[in-house]
């Protein structure tokens, strides 16, 4: 993901960023990044570099690092391209919250399917009432498993927060996004039947069902399998339902499924959407956009779509689905 970044604003973003500095401790990856940078500093320690001359920071680093180093980069003075999750902990993701809030710097959150013309169209037709008032939301992701990371650390729900909160605060943060509410309650099951990469407890889950609700009275539920279809039969499908109508996602075709009631005898309206897809690690929708859009915020005070404060419900979410497997219990989220 790293590298992801690397090229997008050293290459993409030519003439408005340039890399200047770059810490990481893997040789194989260091000689790879420098080939698309050459003339970058390296840095052994991550303070070094957040503190050097320098006027963004992009941290792709380990989840459990995230909030430690944003911490640091809003103490440096320095505009922060934070990756997804806020953090992995309710008191992490408040404490980067109330830090954001006090800052003048720009602190974008990764989220970057916030930023695609294909999630955005889809947010469009929900608040001109394309479903009339929307009362369920959904998203079924039947995939394979997660890839390899630096000493499995996303493997360990200690370190990565737990497979909901890496991988789902993606697909939570839209939902929530596209509702306009806050979640409120959550119940969730999940454990880990096949992928097991790592011993002991800490295993993160391979397969989940979370279900909760808003505080205006909406439900949500998501369906996660990682040892289901493999590339290129990964399936994401979400949607919307309202007292009006249904709104789908086909990913496949860069297309949005509109069912009304009483038209088209059952037939979905087809909208068809322009976006660019297969930029970076993952292939993620919205990814060639983030960038220039971090860039804007720091010239011109464009507002952020993926801002702490708009996106800390989606993490806070994922964090309660993780704890409700762990205890059985349902959670009120805070």
């Amino acid at each position: 993901m790293g590298f992801s970044h690397l090229e997008l604003f050293h290459r993409e973003c030519r003439g408005q960023a340039e890399a200047i500095a770059l810490c990481a401790s893997d040789p194989g990856r260091i000689a790879r990044a420098m080939e698309v940078a050459p003339e970058m500093r390296l840095f052994k320690n991550e303070r070094d570099l957040i503190h050097s001359d320098l006027d963004a920071v992009v941290v792709s680093s380990p989840n459990f690092t995230h909030v430690p180093l944003a911490l640091e980069a809003l103490k440096a003075g320095k505009h922060l391209f934070l990756e997804k999750p806020v953090g992995i902990t309710p008191a992490e993701c408040r404490k980067l919250l109330r830090a954001s809030a006090k800052s003048d710097r720009v602190l974008l959150i990764g989220h970057e399917l916030r930023y695609s013309p294909f999630f955005g169209k889809f947010k469009k037709l929900v608040d001109a009432g394309a479903v009339g008032t929307p009362h369920m939301t959904w998203c079924k992701e039947f995939r394979g498993p997660f890839q390899p990371k630096s000493r499995e650390w996303i493997q360990d729900r200690r370190k990565s927060g737990g497979c909901l909160v890496d991988k789902n605060c993606h697909h939570f943060d839209l939902m929530n996004w596209w509702v306009g509410a806050r979640p409120r309650r959550v119940s969730a099951f999940g454990s880990n039947a096949v992928n097991r990469v790592i011993p002991g407890a800490n295993q993160v889950h391979d397969h989940a069902t979370v279900s909760w609700d808003y505080a205006n009275g909406a439900k949500g539920t998501l369906h996660l399998c990682l040892f289901a279809h493999e590339p290129p039969r990964e399936t994401l499908e979400m949607g919307v339902v309202g007292d009006q109508g249904v709104l789908q996602t086909d990913l496949g075709n860069l297309q949005i499924l509109h069912w009304q009631h009483g038209k088209r005898k059952g037939e979905p309206r087809v909208i068809k959407v322009k976006a660019k897809r297969g930029v970076g690690w993952g292939g993620h929708l919205g990814f060639a956009e983030i960038h220039p859009a971090f860039i804007r915020a720091i010239r011109t005070g464009e507002t952020q779509l993926s801002s702490v404060a708009n996106c800390i419900d989606g993490t806070l979410l994922a964090i309660a689905a993780e704890e409700s497997i762990r205890t059985r219990k349902i959670i009120t989220i805070k």
